[in-house]
């Protein structure tokens, strides 16, 4: 009986490989490749986030008449800080708090260094700039924290530019990056 059953197992099993492999015939012959067609395109990546948003930012600012002014990440001790009046002692200018390469060099801890050069760049001309970029200050990472962010700051300097300029400014800013429907009102926190 055994031996009989052996031989039926056999039989069955030889049975199912002739099946599976007349259906692989059959689907082989139904459908064809042609090889000579050009192959699916695999994106190999996109734009990051933050890059997104920055690019979005300055778009902006363009429409607005605002030019894009940007500069050096390893900034000079003198840019990022003689110039902006803090002063030798101030903590700002400490090793804790700076990431430097050298004792006149360091990673840029703001972007205010990039108004300094375009101040000195126009030699008094009129400027209307925002300077969009990365800065870095020696910080414990956190989900609220990190010692490389994104910053933007925006200069102009004209005759005739009030504080209500800066107002239209922010409110079309807003509005264009919020939506038109945006209620934006600057009230005074007094």
């Amino acid at each position: 009986i055994n031996n009989f059953k052996k031989q039926i197992e056999e039989l069955v099993q030889l049975k199912r490989k002739a099946i599976d492999d007349e259906l692989i015939r059959l689907k082989l012959e139904s459908e064809t490749i042609d090889v000579t067609m050009p192959g699916k395109v695999v994106q190999t990546g996109t734009i990051h986030p933050l890059r997104k948003v920055i690019e979005e930012l300055e778009d902006i600012f363009l429409g607005m008449g605002y030019n894009v002014a940007e500069g050096p990440e390893v900034e000079f001790d003198k840019y990022n800080f003689e110039m902006l009046n803090v002063p030798v002692g101030h903590p700002a200018r400490d090793m804790q708090d700076s990431f430097y390469v050298t004792e006149n060099t360091l990673l840029r801890t703001q972007t205010s260094s990039v108004q300094v050069r375009t101040l000195l760049k126009a030699q008094g001309e009129p400027i209307k700039i925002v300077c969009p970029g990365r800065v870095y200050r020696r910080d414990d990472d956190d989900a609220t924290h990190s010692h490389q962010f994104m910053q933007i700051e925006g200069l102009v300097v004209d005759e005739n530019v009030s504080m209500a300029d800066l107002k239209g400014t922010l409110e079309t800013f807003c509005k264009k990056l919020l939506g038109e429907k945006t209620d934006v009102r600057f009230r005074p926190s007094f």
